[in-house]
């Protein structure tokens, strides 16, 4: 027969172990028993903390344990995808061409050392030529709402200001060198474009870096995803996609099945609703940036309940369903801001609908 635990002898253990814990902070089993009464008694965020520290006391011990601890507490975010968050950045071998296409040479007469700190770029100064890392590191950083937000760090044989060569004017981003110092080379517009000329996969892969550093803009400032480690940021901007939807098409139609969720980067798009007649009207538009589908990453939530629309051509970032848990494995917290951001649209949206049946 069970013996039944008071509350009052659970807090008077509870008080034991945490007692127990400050003085062997690092006896697994004193650590394991303190995590399961907080459980019990609903202290979630202590016991979180707790095993947290237990899953680093028992990886100094067995990594293939402390990986079976993490998957058996997913909370802990120590589940460990490295072989997927890291994966070889195949951007950066454009610039690797760059540099074997200068030669040692010319890489010697231009090339210039910086100290920690000094600017490589201003994000509104004007630039037509690309910047080689050849040591050190450079940190690049996004501007918004007057906040600089770190999107990248880029060292040995990768390229900063890519999409100058493209298309001359703003750079967009601020770059600093690092700590450890950095030596790079400015290499000219002309000259960019005689090696350009030469070799015809390497306007290509200038093509990708750059694509790649907007994806990871996009992804690092938005405000559900800017406090994401920066290899995790840069994994979700592997998988981003930009789709297009011209005017006056549905981008989500009712019951539709899709894979993943939408930012949406421009134009117009609504919420349609149905008065009593069948009547479909158009609720206020999305802001910027605002996120669609996310609502789905709820459990046993499959289908979309309602119609998007597109007032204007629209563009969106598009990122799948399966990247995003993979990253809120590694990363907890994500999955709970993105429904809670889900949770605040859905809101405004019944409030408008609302609205509009109060006014039929």
């Amino acid at each position: 027969m069970a013996v039944k635990v008071t509350k009052k002898k659970l807090e008077e253990a509870l008080e034991t172990y945490a007692n127990l814990v400050e003085v062997y902070p690092d006896n697994e089993a004193y650590l394991q028993r303190y995590a399961d009464m907080l459980q019990t008694i609903g202290r979630d965020t202590t016991a979180t903390i707790t095993l947290q520290h237990l899953h680093d006391v028992i990886v100094q011990r067995s990594e293939k344990e402390a990986a079976e601890f993490a998957q058996k507490y997913p909370q802990i975010g120590r589940i460990s995808l490295d072989e997927v968050f890291n994966v070889q950045d195949k951007h950066t071998i454009a610039g690797k061409i760059i540099f074997e296409l200068l030669g040692k040479v010319w890489l010697r007469l231009h090339q210039k050392k910086l100290k920690e700190g000094q600017v490589v770029y201003h994000h509104d100064s004007h630039s037509d030529s690309l910047t080689l890392v050849l040591a050190g590191s450079v940190e690049a950083y996004a501007l918004r709402n007057d906040t600089r937000i770190l999107i990248q760090k880029v060292g040995m044989y990768d390229v900063l200001g890519e999409q100058s060569f493209f298309q001359p004017g703003q750079v967009g981003i601020d770059a600093f060198v690092s700590a450890e110092g950095a030596t790079i080379v400015r290499v000219p517009r002309k000259k960019l474009a005689q090696m350009v000329a030469g070799n015809k996969h390497l306007a290509t892969m200038l093509s990708q870096r750059a694509q790649f550093r907007l994806h990871t803009y996009l992804v690092a400032t938005h405000p559900i995803f800017k406090t994401l480690p920066l290899k995790l940021c840069a994994y979700l901007s592997r998988h981003l996609s930009r789709r297009s939807f011209e005017e006056k098409s549905m981008i989500l139609s009712l019951g539709q099945d899709s894979d993943g969720i939408d930012m949406i980067l421009s134009g117009e798009t609504c919420y349609l609703a149905s008065n009593k007649a069948g009547k479909k009207f158009m609720l206020p538009p999305l802001q910027q940036y605002s996120l669609i589908g996310n609502l789905k990453l709820q459990k046993n939530n499959t289908e979309t309940t309602a119609e998007l629309y597109a007032k204007t051509k629209v563009t969106t970032a598009h990122l799948p369903y399966q990247n995003l848990l993979n990253v809120s494995s590694a990363f907890p917290p994500l999955l709970e801001r993105l429904l809670q951001h889900a949770e605040l649209q859905q809101q405004q949206t019944i409030r408008a609908l609302t609205k509009l049946k109060t006014s039929d």
